[in-house]
């Protein structure tokens, strides 16, 4: 194993050692356009700032909880990333009612009750109190709830094993929103704006719940996405665009529309992924570098706006993602027809990734300790975190991903995971949003933003401790509870 210093973290030019090089990258081989990759100035040196030094608001019925369950059984996909007969998503690969428990386990250390019926009154209840000064209001049955998934490598005709929320961890949220929220099945929608919905995901759903609706990108394929019930096409739409963001800072045109379905929502469930968003090595995976950090709850509502690529070079590091500029994450975040409506933050991590197109990626270091060579072997991250503070969640999720990135080189000596520079700047950005670093005065409704959350890093990749973890009694920042399930 190669041994590189955590300090001399690598820019795109540093990384090139030939005009053309091959690199083996999780079990794929394939040779580089090194000159066109020199041509960047991307850095990938990001490492945080500060440790234990909480920013911001924590929310939470108990302020900056995030719970973390790990159960190293519930992933167990073979990694044959070639095989389109043995995948990542199908059933034969995921654990579904080990996953349902996860969920259920989450829930309930979230909010401190005994059954998963009595978190949800809880959930229901601490949102309608702190968003829209309704007391004691749990949800009533005309009102619709969105569930918003990240399927960014989404392709209905011809399913890929490159990674998007899964079906198991989809249906273990419809499934609790259902039987034990006592939503009505028919006012449950499950959409990704940007995308259209594979089959896989579409049949698992509606196996058991034939009426909950699906809203995606396009009109929906007639062969590929009937209803296994109806027989043709039925409860899933493609997005109907109406304006509903507003922007602090530039101008943007498609990125204000959001989909009318949504806006019709009373509450909103954030479902996203544990993954990074960049990798210089991106011609390993079959596309470009990237353009940000990571892709977890923030972000994962560039799939809810008509025109996210308007909102990619505010975001670009070698482009207008400086550090400490303005972030549109903070206004979709906060916007009243979006992000506003969030009872929950949920990430999938059950099979995580390096980049915004990218197959699942092992975690060497703790608490996963997944071999990662060979590539097909059926260890992988499998845990799924939650908290009703989108800000704390998020920290989390990138403490998480940057815990992976030592120690973890491939035969070549190149990390198999990077973190690109800044990649914390929005948290920053969110957490202070009423006083934030980048100065933007963040307004939604011609009302200032205060904070959307509270940000911090954990002590050290191996105690993994937040302020209140330390100090629970005077700790301002984030609690983090991990459970892990044998």
């Amino acid at each position: 194993m190669h041994t590189i210093s955590m300090a001399t973290q690598y820019s795109r030019r540093k990384v090139i050692k030939s005009a053309a090089a091959t690199v083996a990258l999780m079990g794929v081989s394939e040779v580089l356009d090194a000159p066109s990759l020199a041509q960047g100035v991307t850095r990938y040196d990001y490492a945080p700032k500060s440790r234990n030094a909480p920013l911001g608001t924590a929310r939470g019925v108990f302020p900056g909880r995030v719970v973390w369950v790990h159960d190293p059984m519930a992933a167990h996909w073979s990694g044959k990333w070639k095989s389109a007969a043995d995948q990542w998503w199908m059933d034969s690969s995921t654990d579904q009612t080990r996953v349902d428990e996860m969920l259920s386990l989450a829930l309930r250390r979230l909010t401190g009750a005994a059954a998963d019926e009595e978190a949800w009154k809880i959930i229901f209840i601490y949102y309608n109190r702190r968003a829209r000064g309704l007391e004691g209001r749990t949800h009533r049955k005309r009102e619709i709830v969105a569930v918003k998934i990240n399927l960014n490598n989404s392709k209905p005709v011809v399913p890929t094993n490159l990674v998007n929320v899964s079906p198991q961890v989809t249906l273990a949220m419809v499934s609790q929103l259902v039987e034990r929220a006592h939503v009505p099945v028919e006012n449950i929608l499950v959409y990704d704006a940007q995308r259209n919905i594979y089959p896989g995901l579409l049949n698992k759903i509606w196996s058991r719940y034939k009426e909950v609706r699906f809203v995606q990108r396009d009109a929906p394929d007639p062969v590929y996405q009937k209803h296994p019930t109806y027989g043709g096409i039925h409860n899933l739409e493609a997005a109907s665009w109406v304006e509903g963001v507003s922007y602090s800072a530039n101008h943007y045109d498609a990125a204000r529309f959001v989909p009318q379905q949504v806006m019709d929502a009373t509450y909103l469930v954030n479902l996203a992924l544990v993954k990074a968003h960049s990798y210089p090595f991106a011609a390993a995976e079959g596309g470009d570098e990237g353009q940000t950090g990571v892709t977890l709850t923030g972000k994962n509502h560039f799939g809810s706006i008509k025109g996210p690529s308007e909102l990619h070079a505010i975001l670009n590091t070698n482009r207008g993602g400086t550090p400490h500029a303005y972030s549109p994450i903070v206004d979709l975040s906060a916007s009243p027809n979006l992000g506003a409506k969030t009872i929950l933050y949920a990430l999938d991590g059950l099979y995580c990734a390096r980049r915004h197109m990218s197959y699942p990626l092992h975690f060497p270091n703790g608490p996963f300790h997944n071999p990662t060579e060979p590539y097909e072997n059926p260890n992988w991250p499998s845990s799924i975190l939650a908290s009703l503070d989108g800000v704390a969640l998020d920290s989390l999720g990138l403490d998480i991903l940057y815990s992976q990135t030592s120690n973890n080189y491939d035969e070549n000596g190149y990390p198999r995971i990077m973190i690109r520079e800044n990649a914390d700047d929005y948290l920053m950005e969110e957490a202070l949003a009423g006083n934030p670093p980048s100065g933007i005065s963040y307004r939604q409704n011609g009302k200032p933003v205060s904070s959307l959350g509270v940000f911090e890093h954990w002590d050290s990749d191996e105690s993994r401790k937040y302020s209140r973890n330390i100090d629970p009694e005077r700790g301002t920042g984030i609690e983090l509870i991990y459970v892990r399930r044998t």
